[in-house]
Protein backbone atom coordinates (compact mmCIF):
# COMPACT_ATOMS: atom_id res chain seq x y z
CA UNK A 1 0.00 0.00 0.00
CA UNK A 2 1.73 3.42 -0.86
CA UNK A 3 0.49 6.13 0.72
CA UNK A 4 0.46 9.95 -0.21
CA UNK A 5 -0.21 13.29 1.06
CA UNK A 6 -0.78 16.12 -1.48
CA UNK A 7 -0.85 19.36 0.74
CA UNK A 8 -1.88 22.93 -0.71
CA UNK A 9 -1.20 26.58 1.61
CA UNK A 10 -2.30 29.24 0.66
CA UNK A 11 -2.23 33.01 2.27
CA UNK A 12 -3.19 35.73 1.27
CA UNK A 13 -3.55 40.00 1.96
CA UNK A 14 -6.04 41.13 -0.43
CA UNK A 15 -7.01 44.97 -0.31
CA UNK A 16 -10.33 45.73 -1.72
CA UNK A 17 -11.00 48.90 -3.72
CA UNK A 18 -13.94 50.62 -4.31
CA UNK A 19 -14.63 54.15 -6.47
CA UNK A 20 -10.54 54.70 -5.94
CA UNK A 21 -10.59 53.81 -2.03
CA UNK A 22 -9.71 51.45 0.38
CA UNK A 23 -13.28 50.07 1.22
CA UNK A 24 -11.54 46.40 3.44
CA UNK A 25 -8.76 44.20 4.02
CA UNK A 26 -9.08 40.88 3.86
CA UNK A 27 -6.57 38.05 4.89
CA UNK A 28 -6.65 34.06 4.38
CA UNK A 29 -4.49 31.72 5.41
CA UNK A 30 -6.05 28.12 4.40
CA UNK A 31 -4.24 24.71 4.63
CA UNK A 32 -5.93 21.47 2.24
CA UNK A 33 -5.21 18.27 2.79
CA UNK A 34 -4.85 15.69 0.51
CA UNK A 35 -4.77 11.41 1.49
CA UNK A 36 -4.37 9.13 -0.99
CA UNK A 37 -4.17 5.56 -0.81
CA UNK A 38 -2.95 3.28 -3.97
CA UNK A 39 -3.18 -0.56 -3.78
CA UNK A 40 -4.32 -3.08 -6.07
CA UNK A 41 -4.77 -0.67 -8.78
CA UNK A 42 -6.71 1.83 -7.13
CA UNK A 43 -6.97 4.54 -5.58
CA UNK A 44 -8.43 6.12 -2.87
CA UNK A 45 -8.79 9.62 -1.37
CA UNK A 46 -10.13 11.95 1.32
CA UNK A 47 -9.40 15.20 2.45
CA UNK A 48 -9.72 18.12 4.90
CA UNK A 49 -9.60 21.64 5.78
CA UNK A 50 -7.32 23.02 8.29
CA UNK A 51 -6.16 21.11 11.21
CA UNK A 52 -5.98 17.38 10.53
CA UNK A 53 -6.33 14.04 11.98
CA UNK A 54 -4.32 12.02 10.01
CA UNK A 55 -5.34 8.64 10.95
CA UNK A 56 -9.26 9.40 10.36
CA UNK A 57 -7.96 10.86 7.15
CA UNK A 58 -6.30 7.71 6.56
CA UNK A 59 -9.19 5.73 7.39
CA UNK A 60 -11.99 7.36 5.06
CA UNK A 61 -9.12 7.28 2.14
CA UNK A 62 -8.90 3.37 2.26
CA UNK A 63 -12.44 2.97 2.78
CA UNK A 64 -12.60 5.19 -0.54
CA UNK A 65 -10.80 2.08 -1.83
CA UNK A 66 -14.33 0.43 -2.36
CA UNK A 67 -15.60 2.65 -4.62
CA UNK A 68 -13.19 0.83 -7.19
CA UNK A 69 -11.29 3.98 -8.97
CA UNK A 70 -8.65 2.58 -11.19
CA UNK A 71 -5.28 3.63 -10.51
CA UNK A 72 -3.60 0.60 -11.96
CA UNK A 73 0.15 3.42 -12.24
CA UNK A 74 3.11 3.23 -10.44
CA UNK A 75 3.07 6.41 -7.97
CA UNK A 76 5.55 8.97 -8.66
CA UNK A 77 8.60 7.89 -6.12
CA UNK A 78 12.40 8.05 -4.78
CA UNK A 79 12.36 12.30 -5.91
CA UNK A 80 13.04 15.00 -3.26
CA UNK A 81 13.17 18.36 -4.40
CA UNK A 82 12.16 21.76 -2.95
CA UNK A 83 11.80 25.17 -4.97
CA UNK A 84 11.12 28.20 -3.27
CA UNK A 85 10.42 31.18 -5.60
CA UNK A 86 9.17 33.45 -2.47
CA UNK A 87 11.06 36.34 -1.37
CA UNK A 88 9.10 39.13 0.58
CA UNK A 89 7.69 41.97 -1.00
CA UNK A 90 5.53 44.05 2.00
CA UNK A 91 5.08 43.66 6.05
CA UNK A 92 1.20 43.69 6.08
CA UNK A 93 1.20 47.06 7.62
CA UNK A 94 3.09 47.95 4.43
CA UNK A 95 1.21 47.10 1.78
CA UNK A 96 -1.64 48.71 2.80
CA UNK A 97 0.20 51.88 3.18
CA UNK A 98 1.37 51.52 -0.41
CA UNK A 99 -1.64 50.70 -2.26
CA UNK A 100 -3.09 53.84 -0.51
CA UNK A 101 -0.41 56.10 -2.10
CA UNK A 102 -1.00 54.32 -5.52
CA UNK A 103 -4.49 55.25 -5.11
CA UNK A 104 -3.53 58.69 -3.87
CA UNK A 105 -1.89 59.28 -7.35
CA UNK A 106 -4.35 57.50 -9.48
CA UNK A 107 -7.43 60.05 -7.99
CA UNK A 108 -5.00 63.11 -8.80
CA UNK A 109 -3.99 62.14 -12.35
CA UNK A 110 -7.13 60.73 -13.40
CA UNK A 111 -10.08 62.06 -12.02
CA UNK A 112 -11.94 61.14 -15.30
CA UNK A 113 -11.38 57.42 -14.17
CA UNK A 114 -12.46 54.93 -11.48
CA UNK A 115 -10.62 52.57 -9.97
CA UNK A 116 -12.37 49.38 -8.41
CA UNK A 117 -11.60 45.58 -7.48
CA UNK A 118 -8.74 44.33 -5.81
CA UNK A 119 -4.78 44.04 -5.23
CA UNK A 120 -3.29 41.55 -3.36
CA UNK A 121 -0.23 39.95 -2.47
CA UNK A 122 -0.75 36.09 -2.26
CA UNK A 123 1.77 33.18 -1.28
CA UNK A 124 0.86 29.37 -1.82
CA UNK A 125 3.03 26.08 -0.49
CA UNK A 126 2.65 22.94 -2.03
CA UNK A 127 3.36 19.27 -1.48
CA UNK A 128 3.54 16.00 -2.90
CA UNK A 129 5.38 13.29 -0.11
CA UNK A 130 4.83 9.24 -0.01
CA UNK A 131 6.04 6.42 1.31
CA UNK A 132 8.52 5.47 -1.18
CA UNK A 133 10.57 8.32 -1.48
CA UNK A 134 8.89 11.05 -2.68
CA UNK A 135 9.07 14.56 -1.36
CA UNK A 136 8.29 17.28 -3.30
CA UNK A 137 7.78 20.74 -2.21
CA UNK A 138 7.01 24.33 -4.20
CA UNK A 139 6.86 27.79 -2.44
CA UNK A 140 5.76 31.12 -4.31
CA UNK A 141 4.59 34.66 -3.65
CA UNK A 142 3.13 36.96 -5.78
CA UNK A 143 1.92 40.73 -5.99
CA UNK A 144 -1.48 40.54 -8.25
CA UNK A 145 -3.03 43.92 -9.44
CA UNK A 146 -6.58 43.70 -10.56
CA UNK A 147 -8.01 46.84 -10.85
CA UNK A 148 -10.85 47.61 -13.23
CA UNK A 149 -11.43 51.18 -14.58
CA UNK A 150 -14.54 52.69 -15.36
CA UNK A 151 -14.43 56.60 -17.36
CA UNK A 152 -17.35 58.32 -14.76
CA UNK A 153 -18.84 59.86 -17.84
CA UNK A 154 -19.27 56.20 -19.18
CA UNK A 155 -22.54 54.22 -19.25
CA UNK A 156 -20.30 50.98 -19.06
CA UNK A 157 -20.23 48.50 -16.68
CA UNK A 158 -16.37 48.90 -16.81
CA UNK A 159 -14.22 50.39 -19.83
CA UNK A 160 -10.42 48.88 -19.28
CA UNK A 161 -8.53 47.19 -16.48
CA UNK A 162 -4.86 47.13 -15.21
CA UNK A 163 -3.84 43.64 -14.68
CA UNK A 164 -0.25 42.24 -13.54
CA UNK A 165 1.00 39.37 -11.45
CA UNK A 166 4.44 39.13 -10.51
CA UNK A 167 7.18 38.34 -7.60
CA UNK A 168 8.70 41.93 -7.75
CA UNK A 169 6.52 45.25 -7.32
CA UNK A 170 7.69 48.33 -9.01
CA UNK A 171 5.12 51.23 -8.38
CA UNK A 172 6.62 53.33 -11.15
CA UNK A 173 6.02 50.81 -13.76
CA UNK A 174 2.80 49.96 -12.74
CA UNK A 175 1.51 53.60 -12.69
CA UNK A 176 3.53 54.24 -16.20
CA UNK A 177 1.12 51.27 -17.48
CA UNK A 178 -2.00 52.68 -16.56
CA UNK A 179 -0.92 55.74 -18.02
CA UNK A 180 0.09 54.89 -21.12
CA UNK A 181 -3.44 52.79 -21.26
CA UNK A 182 -5.27 55.62 -20.18
CA UNK A 183 -3.63 58.30 -22.09
CA UNK A 184 -4.33 56.43 -25.32
CA UNK A 185 -8.20 55.24 -23.89
CA UNK A 186 -8.58 59.42 -24.24
CA UNK A 187 -7.42 59.26 -27.85
CA UNK A 188 -10.08 58.17 -30.40
CA UNK A 189 -8.31 56.92 -33.84
CA UNK A 190 -9.42 54.70 -36.69
CA UNK A 191 -8.33 51.30 -37.82
CA UNK A 192 -5.53 52.14 -40.99
CA UNK A 193 -7.10 49.82 -42.94
CA UNK A 194 -10.49 47.20 -42.58
CA UNK A 195 -8.93 44.43 -43.68
CA UNK A 196 -6.20 41.99 -42.74
CA UNK A 197 -3.45 43.59 -41.04
CA UNK A 198 -1.26 41.92 -37.41
CA UNK A 199 -3.38 41.75 -34.31
CA UNK A 200 -1.01 41.88 -31.02
CA UNK A 201 -2.70 40.11 -27.80
CA UNK A 202 -0.72 39.53 -24.07
CA UNK A 203 1.01 36.66 -24.25
CA UNK A 204 -0.66 35.54 -21.36
CA UNK A 205 -4.14 35.68 -22.82
CA UNK A 206 -5.19 31.88 -23.73
CA UNK A 207 -7.77 33.12 -26.41
CA UNK A 208 -5.78 32.53 -29.81
CA UNK A 209 -4.41 29.55 -28.39
CA UNK A 210 -8.18 28.13 -26.81
CA UNK A 211 -8.53 25.27 -30.33
CA UNK A 212 -4.72 24.51 -30.37
CA UNK A 213 -5.13 23.38 -26.29
CA UNK A 214 -7.97 21.62 -27.00
CA UNK A 215 -7.42 19.76 -29.94
CA UNK A 216 -4.01 18.78 -28.37
CA UNK A 217 -5.74 17.14 -25.27
CA UNK A 218 -4.01 13.98 -25.52
CA UNK A 219 -7.53 12.03 -24.71
CA UNK A 220 -8.85 13.81 -27.66
CA UNK A 221 -5.76 13.21 -29.81
CA UNK A 222 -6.02 8.89 -28.83
CA UNK A 223 -9.58 8.71 -29.30
CA UNK A 224 -9.56 10.00 -32.84
CA UNK A 225 -11.75 13.22 -31.82
CA UNK A 226 -9.15 15.85 -32.49
CA UNK A 227 -8.33 17.68 -35.81
CA UNK A 228 -4.45 16.35 -35.13
CA UNK A 229 -5.11 12.60 -34.85
CA UNK A 230 -3.26 11.98 -37.74
CA UNK A 231 -0.78 15.08 -37.89
CA UNK A 232 1.50 14.23 -34.86
CA UNK A 233 5.10 14.11 -35.86
CA UNK A 234 4.22 16.20 -39.23
CA UNK A 235 4.46 19.71 -39.76
CA UNK A 236 1.33 21.65 -40.04
CA UNK A 237 2.37 25.26 -38.78
CA UNK A 238 4.84 28.60 -39.06
CA UNK A 239 8.21 27.38 -38.93
CA UNK A 240 8.62 30.51 -36.10
CA UNK A 241 5.62 28.77 -34.24
CA UNK A 242 7.13 26.67 -30.88
CA UNK A 243 4.52 25.82 -28.01
CA UNK A 244 5.56 24.34 -24.62
CA UNK A 245 4.40 23.31 -21.52
CA UNK A 246 6.74 25.23 -18.83
CA UNK A 247 7.48 25.01 -15.12
CA UNK A 248 10.04 27.11 -15.45
CA UNK A 249 10.65 30.03 -13.03
CA UNK A 250 10.04 32.84 -15.20
CA UNK A 251 6.86 30.90 -16.30
CA UNK A 252 5.24 30.14 -13.55
CA UNK A 253 2.31 32.40 -11.93
CA UNK A 254 -0.25 29.76 -10.81
CA UNK A 255 1.20 25.90 -10.60
CA UNK A 256 4.36 24.24 -9.45
CA UNK A 257 7.63 22.82 -10.76
CA UNK A 258 5.68 19.05 -10.60
CA UNK A 259 2.14 17.82 -11.74
CA UNK A 260 -0.68 16.57 -9.34
CA UNK A 261 1.28 13.23 -9.84
CA UNK A 262 4.52 14.30 -9.23
CA UNK A 263 5.56 14.22 -13.09
CA UNK A 264 8.86 16.43 -13.45
CA UNK A 265 9.66 17.11 -16.98
CA UNK A 266 13.31 17.67 -18.04
CA UNK A 267 14.29 21.27 -17.45
CA UNK A 268 11.05 22.01 -16.49
CA UNK A 269 9.59 21.96 -19.79
CA UNK A 270 8.13 19.65 -22.29
CA UNK A 271 7.58 21.06 -26.05
CA UNK A 272 4.42 19.89 -27.95
CA UNK A 273 4.82 21.74 -31.11
CA UNK A 274 8.47 22.89 -32.54
CA UNK A 275 9.31 25.11 -35.57
CA UNK A 276 5.92 24.31 -36.54
CA UNK A 277 5.95 20.22 -36.14
CA UNK A 278 3.43 18.78 -33.66
CA UNK A 279 4.97 16.55 -31.45
CA UNK A 280 3.43 14.81 -29.06
CA UNK A 281 -0.64 15.69 -27.04
CA UNK A 282 -0.53 16.97 -23.17
CA UNK A 283 -1.09 13.50 -21.29
CA UNK A 284 -1.38 12.23 -18.02
CA UNK A 285 -0.70 8.96 -16.95
CA UNK A 286 -3.66 7.62 -17.13
CA UNK A 287 -3.84 9.05 -20.99
CA UNK A 288 -0.02 8.48 -21.67
CA UNK A 289 -0.86 4.62 -20.69
CA UNK A 290 -3.93 4.17 -21.78
CA UNK A 291 -3.11 5.54 -25.54
CA UNK A 292 0.87 4.78 -25.80
CA UNK A 293 1.71 8.31 -25.93
CA UNK A 294 4.38 10.63 -23.69
CA UNK A 295 3.61 11.46 -20.56
CA UNK A 296 3.79 15.38 -20.66
CA UNK A 297 3.25 15.45 -16.62
CA UNK A 298 -0.02 17.34 -17.35
CA UNK A 299 -1.83 15.99 -14.32
CA UNK A 300 -4.21 18.23 -12.02
CA UNK A 301 -5.97 17.75 -9.15
CA UNK A 302 -8.28 19.45 -6.46
CA UNK A 303 -6.16 18.88 -2.76
CA UNK A 304 -9.45 15.70 -2.23
CA UNK A 305 -9.44 14.63 -5.76
CA UNK A 306 -7.88 12.34 -8.23
CA UNK A 307 -5.83 13.69 -10.39
CA UNK A 308 -6.96 14.17 -14.12
CA UNK A 309 -5.78 15.80 -17.77
CA UNK A 310 -5.74 19.53 -18.09
CA UNK A 311 -4.17 21.82 -19.85
CA UNK A 312 -0.90 23.29 -17.81
CA UNK A 313 0.83 26.41 -18.38
CA UNK A 314 1.38 26.64 -21.91
CA UNK A 315 3.87 29.08 -23.47
CA UNK A 316 4.82 30.24 -26.88
CA UNK A 317 8.25 30.60 -27.67
CA UNK A 318 9.97 33.89 -28.07
CA UNK A 319 10.59 34.78 -31.89
CA UNK A 320 13.66 36.69 -30.48
CA UNK A 321 12.46 40.20 -32.01
CA UNK A 322 11.03 42.97 -30.25
CA UNK A 323 7.27 43.64 -30.93
CA UNK A 324 8.54 46.64 -33.13
CA UNK A 325 10.74 44.74 -35.07
CA UNK A 326 8.10 41.58 -35.67
CA UNK A 327 5.65 44.82 -36.56
CA UNK A 328 8.33 45.43 -39.16
CA UNK A 329 6.77 49.54 -39.87
CA UNK A 330 2.84 48.40 -39.85
CA UNK A 331 0.80 49.34 -36.90
CA UNK A 332 -0.89 46.45 -34.89
CA UNK A 333 -4.33 46.50 -33.94
CA UNK A 334 -3.75 45.73 -30.04
CA UNK A 335 -6.66 43.29 -28.44
CA UNK A 336 -7.07 44.12 -24.50
CA UNK A 337 -10.30 43.00 -23.96
CA UNK A 338 -12.14 40.51 -26.01
CA UNK A 339 -15.23 38.93 -24.90
CA UNK A 340 -17.97 36.60 -26.62
CA UNK A 341 -15.54 34.59 -29.00
CA UNK A 342 -14.30 31.17 -30.05
CA UNK A 343 -13.33 29.02 -32.56
CA UNK A 344 -16.04 26.58 -34.50
CA UNK A 345 -15.15 22.92 -34.76
CA UNK A 346 -13.48 23.14 -37.98
CA UNK A 347 -11.16 25.64 -36.16
CA UNK A 348 -12.64 29.47 -37.72
CA UNK A 349 -12.12 32.08 -35.07
CA UNK A 350 -14.05 34.93 -34.78
CA UNK A 351 -14.45 37.48 -31.83
CA UNK A 352 -15.59 40.82 -30.92
CA UNK A 353 -13.08 43.29 -29.40
CA UNK A 354 -14.60 45.37 -26.71
CA UNK A 355 -11.04 47.45 -25.93
CA UNK A 356 -8.29 47.76 -28.99
CA UNK A 357 -5.63 49.95 -29.18
CA UNK A 358 -3.58 51.27 -31.81
CA UNK A 359 0.25 50.18 -31.38
CA UNK A 360 3.40 50.90 -33.21
CA UNK A 361 5.19 48.15 -31.03
CA UNK A 362 6.91 50.59 -28.90
CA UNK A 363 3.81 52.61 -27.15
CA UNK A 364 0.30 52.76 -27.50
CA UNK A 365 -1.25 54.99 -29.62
CA UNK A 366 -4.85 55.69 -29.58
CA UNK A 367 -8.17 53.62 -28.71
CA UNK A 368 -9.84 52.32 -31.76
CA UNK A 369 -13.85 51.58 -32.14
CA UNK A 370 -15.45 48.03 -31.18
CA UNK A 371 -14.05 45.46 -33.56
CA UNK A 372 -14.55 42.17 -35.39
CA UNK A 373 -11.24 39.78 -35.49
CA UNK A 374 -11.33 36.81 -37.80
CA UNK A 375 -9.04 33.28 -38.87
CA UNK A 376 -8.71 30.24 -39.33
CA UNK A 377 -6.70 27.37 -37.25
CA UNK A 378 -4.23 26.82 -39.70
CA UNK A 379 -3.56 30.10 -41.41
CA UNK A 380 -3.68 31.66 -37.79
CA UNK A 381 -0.18 29.70 -36.80
CA UNK A 382 0.73 29.18 -40.24
CA UNK A 383 1.66 31.81 -43.20
CA UNK A 384 -0.26 34.19 -40.74
CA UNK A 385 2.37 33.75 -37.36
CA UNK A 386 3.75 36.92 -36.95
CA UNK A 387 5.58 35.62 -33.94
CA UNK A 388 5.88 36.07 -29.88
CA UNK A 389 8.14 39.45 -29.10
CA UNK A 390 10.83 39.05 -26.80
CA UNK A 391 10.33 42.62 -25.04
CA UNK A 392 7.29 42.87 -22.93
CA UNK A 393 5.83 46.09 -25.23
CA UNK A 394 2.46 45.75 -24.52
CA UNK A 395 1.67 47.25 -20.94
CA UNK A 396 4.35 45.31 -19.99
CA UNK A 397 3.73 41.97 -20.95
CA UNK A 398 5.45 39.85 -23.87
CA UNK A 399 3.10 39.87 -27.05
CA UNK A 400 1.91 37.28 -29.67
CA UNK A 401 1.30 39.04 -33.06
CA UNK A 402 -1.29 37.77 -35.99
CA UNK A 403 -2.56 38.65 -39.28
CA UNK A 404 -6.25 38.59 -38.74
CA UNK A 405 -9.07 39.78 -40.70
CA UNK A 406 -10.12 43.03 -38.74
CA UNK A 407 -13.66 44.89 -39.01
CA UNK A 408 -15.67 47.60 -37.37
CA UNK A 409 -19.10 45.87 -35.68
Amino acid sequence: MVKEKYIKRFKEISVNIVQTEIQSVRRKDITKTGLRIYENGYIGVAGAVGKIDETELEKRAVENLNLKIPYPYEPSSNHIEEVDYSKEIFSDEAFVNEVEELLNILKVEFKDFIFSNHISIRETETKLINNIGLNLTHRDKMMETQLIIKEKSSVNVFDSMALSIDRQYNRESLLNNIRESLIAYRNKVKLPVEGKQPVVFMAVDMLPLRKILEELDGYKVGTGASLFKDFIGKKKFNEGFTLYQSSQKEDLTESEFFDAEGVINKDYKYTLIEKGKILAPYTDKKTASQFNLPLTGSASAEYDKVPSLSARNFKVASSNKTLKELLNGQLGVAVFVASGGDFTAEGVFGTPVQLAFLTDGEKLIGRLPELTISGELYSMFGDDFIGRSEDKAFLGENAVAFNLNVNYI
